[in-house]
């Protein structure tokens, strides 16, 4: 595989750290269900031609080329059969990044903030991507898409992919399910689509366009980035809670008395979305960001490579 170039001087390249990287680049991300494509790759191909892998016998008819003649079959059956082989392609990647307002939480134990944590997760994903020399892409958005990178190989992609990444501020209010049938729409082939978000939406819209990016054959994973803040809701004291995507939107409560009730909600959503997204056949993975995220990812893809 050829390796990446990185310009450490850069600001962009600091979300590419070279302890990380050399973690990262041990990874593969092979795609489970097979891509749309022609270019020679790693990843299966629903195309049938000429490749490493058997696929199927077809009946010769006239006008086939007879060295794919298979004359065992013949020997068996007396009948003229061709050999037909599985296409291995390039896999196009596509990383879907939540730029709205809420990412911007960072929590008061985290070392960054929902947004930043996502960044590096993304930054990483790129470069994995185009280091095994298949195709990767940006889109980020609030409630609207804001960037839109289509998936390349070419080796300038990953700083294109990096500049993006390092430019892009979170704000605005979200409007994620409607983005994300927006994306099903605008990803002209089946690939895989990565999402990076605290899917603050409300759940059955969220199901509803999961089911339009599946519709379309892509390989789905979603990656809930949440602070521990928001997960855990360790708040003792009389508390100013503001809203993040719209101005002037406060509340004053005790913590205490929410308590209970916040974290079922919390709970239910992710119970919710996870239970949807495992009957789709896609991937659902729940990040908390007082936890390392390399460490984090590296565990999903070390699962990952062993159920491959």
């Amino acid at each position: 595989m050829t390796a990446i170039a990185t310009h450490p001087r850069s600001s962009e390249a600091s979300l590419l750290e070279p302890r990380v990287l050399q973690k990262i680049s041990k990874m593969e991300l092979v795609a489970h269900q097979v891509m749309d494509g022609y270019v020679q790759g790693m990843h299966r191909s629903p195309h049938i031609g000429f490749a490493l892998d058997f696929a199927q016998h077809r009946q010769y008819v006239p006008g086939d080329d007879v060295k794919r003649l298979d004359w065992r079959a013949y020997a068996k059956t007396e009948r003229y059969y061709i050999k037909q082989y599985e296409v291995t392609t390039n896999l196009r990647c596509n990383i879907v990044l939540d730029a709205s307002a809420s990412m911007a939480y960072q929590g008061a134990g985290d070392s960054m903030s929902k947004f930043r944590y996502a960044q590096f997760i993304a930054a990483c994903l790129s470069y994995l991507v185009l280091h095994q020399q298949d195709s990767a892409g940006l889109v980020t958005f609030d409630n609207k898409v804001r960037q839109f990178i289509p998936p390349k190989s070419a080796p300038s992609q990953l700083m294109r992919i990096l500049r993006t990444l390092d430019s892009t501020k979170p704000e605005n209010e979200s409007a994620i399910a409607p983005l994300l049938h927006e994306v099903a729409e605008r990803i002209d082939r089946r690939g895989m689509v990565i999402i990076l978000s605290d899917f603050f939406d409300k759940s059955d819209a969220l199901i509803d366009a999961l089911h339009h990016l599946r519709h379309k054959r892509h390989e789905v994973i979603l990656m809930q980035i949440m602070a521990n803040d928001e997960l855990e809701f360790p708040f003792r004291k009389w508390s100013l809670f503001e809203n993040l995507e719209r101005s002037g939107d406060r509340l004053k409560l005790d913590p205490a008395l929410m308590r209970s009730v916040y974290l079922e909600n919390v709970a239910n959503h992710i119970r919710v979305i996870r239970e949807a997204v495992n009957k789709l056949n896609a991937t659902h993975l729940l990040f908390n960001t007082n936890k390392p995220f390399d460490d984090a990812l590296m565990v999903y893809l070390a699962q990952r490579m062993g159920r491959k």
